[in-house]
Order: C-alpha cells, then sequence, then structure tokens
C-alpha cells in the first residue's frame, strides 16, 4: 500500500510539473530537432576527422569544452581537445576512416542534449581488419543558436 501511495505521488508531481512547464509556454524541444541535431553533430564529427580538418573539428565544441578520452585524460577547452586529436589522427595512416553512428538521444532542456554516439576506426594496415570501437556520451548545448559539444566522455566500445 505505501509503495502504491509513493507511485501515486511521484506520477502526481510529474504529472504537476508537466502540466507547470506547458503552462509557462517551455515546450520541450521537438524529439525530431533532438535526433536531427544530434546527427548532424555526429555526422559532422567523422567527416571532419577523417579530412584531417582540426579546425572544422574544433568549431563543433564549445570554446569551454570539456572532453574525457579512452585513456581518461581530462581535456579542457577547445584548444586542448584539437591539439590531442590532431595528435590521434596523425598517428593513424592516410587511409584510416573513423565511422560514426547516432545510438540515441534525449533532449534535458531546450538547450541541452545527451547523446550517445559509436566511432569505429577502420582500414588501419598496422591492425588489418580490425576495428577499433570507442562509445561516446555527447552534451551539447544551444549557443548562439547553434549546437556544439559542451562535453564529450569516451570509453572503450
Amino acid at each position: 500500500m505505501r509503495a502504491l501511495f509513493f507511485a501515486t505521488m511521484l506520477a502526481a508531481s510529474t504529472l504537476a510539473a508537466g502540466c507547470a512547464a506547458t503552462q509557462s509556454g517551455a515546450a520541450m524541444i521537438a524529439r525530431g530537432d533532438v535526433m536531427e541535431n544530434s546527427r548532424r553533430i555526429v555526422e559532422a564529427y567523422g567527416a571532419a576527422w577523417n579530412a584531417g580538418d582540426m579546425n572544422r573539428f574544433g568549431a563543433l565544441y564549445a570554446g569551454d569544452a570539456r572532453h574525457v578520452n579512452t585513456s581518461g585524460e581530462f581535456l579542457r577547452g577547445r584548444g586542448a581537445i584539437v591539439t590531442a586529436h590532431r595528435a590521434n589522427r596523425e598517428r593513424y595512416a592516410a587511409g584510416v576512416r573513423m565511422a560514426t553512428r547516432l545510438e540515441g538521444a534525449r533532449a534535458i532542456t531546450n538547450d541541452a542534449i545527451v547523446a550517445v554516439m559509436l566511432m569505429e576506426i577502420v582500414n588501419d594496415p598496422n591492425q588489418p581488419g580490425a576495428v577499433q570501437a570507442t562509445r561516446m556520451t555527447l552534451t551539447l548545448a544551444r549557443r548562439d543558436g547553434d549546437w556544439v559539444i559542451a562535453q564529450a566522455q569516451a570509453s572503450a566500445g
């Protein structure tokens, strides 16, 4: 009985919060927009890395972004993130490619999205037939009308 009471109270408070957001006119960002913006960032990430275009790659990140790579290194700011990824890209042969895929995304607020992408490094002549998989959780923030990566956390895929 106690569990039923708490479940009912939780449902009522959730409904009340949803009604308050709707009454204030703050409708949540549409699901299609969440997925489209996330997909655009994920696709641009792989395309910029593959092209070796670190200016375009860096533009995907907020100036004050944070990034934790698979080695656990905590990178602070766009400059540090670009420097680390440039060095990473230069370690690979020209034919090595990064394939990216959006696995899911959800809005936290109208200006924040959490997205999960899968990255796979393929065609490495030093590891024939191997795929290096990494999963990244991205916090996307709307800044000056566009979406950028504010925080990234990489882990072995």
